[in-house]
């Protein structure tokens, strides 16, 4: 009598922790896995016939993922560290561009990285320097107004897909003369995503 009874007993666990694992949880409101997250740089023209370069130091490039998104899925274990709505760095050293040979359309990559799939809404841009270099070879340090810079972005990162971005560095917007007149140049960093 106890075998009759165990057997079906043991079928309908069976069948429950079946239907447990296949069914249940919004999958639809989870990201699994990772993507590649590429960012360019390009610079829109600026009329300063006497400069040769304009040199722009970053420190650090950080991606910022939508709060309320949940990460998680088959990701390596330096992507396990990435938590929930923390910034994400895929620049962590100085790397100096020549704003003026991005000119015309021409881009340059700053950064890549994996990231895990997912919405991102917000890229973060450490400068550490800014100098302008005249054709005379005379060099200017130009003072920063700000040493971050925030540009919002609408980004979606898909399993096993690459996306690029390219921001463009105004350096017609950035740079400016400063009021006071002492001659000096001020960096206030004006930097969008191009669409």
């Amino acid at each position: 009598m106890r075998h009759r009874l165990v057997l079906p007993l043991l079928l309908i666990f069976a069948g429950s922790l079946l239907l447990y694992g296949c069914g249940g949880g919004s999958s639809s409101a989870r990201t699994h896995g990772i993507g590649t997250m590429n960012i360019r740089l390009t610079d829109t023209p600026i009329d300063l016939s006497n400069v040769q370069s304009i040199n722009i130091t970053l420190t650090s490039v950080a991606i910022f993922p939508e709060d309320e998104q949940e990460i998680e899925g088959d990701i390596e274990n330096e992507m396990n560290e990435m938590e929930e709505g923390k910034p994400i760095i895929l620049l962590d050293h100085p790397a100096t561009f020549d704003l003026m040979q991005l000119m015309g359309g021409i881009t340059t990559l700053l950064t890549s990285g994996q990231v895990p799939a997912g919405e991102y809404h917000l890229i973060r841009l450490e400068v550490s320097s800014a100098t302008l270099v005249f054709k005379d070879g005379t060099t200017m340090s130009l003072t920063l107004a700000s040493n971050s810079v925030d540009i919002p972005i609408e980004v979606e990162v898909k399993v096993g897909t690459e996306h690029t971005i390219t921001l463009d560095f105004d350096a017609a917007a950035s740079i400016q003369v400063d009021q006071t007149g002492s001659g000096t140049f001020i960096l206030r960093p004006v930097v969008k995503e191009v669409d």
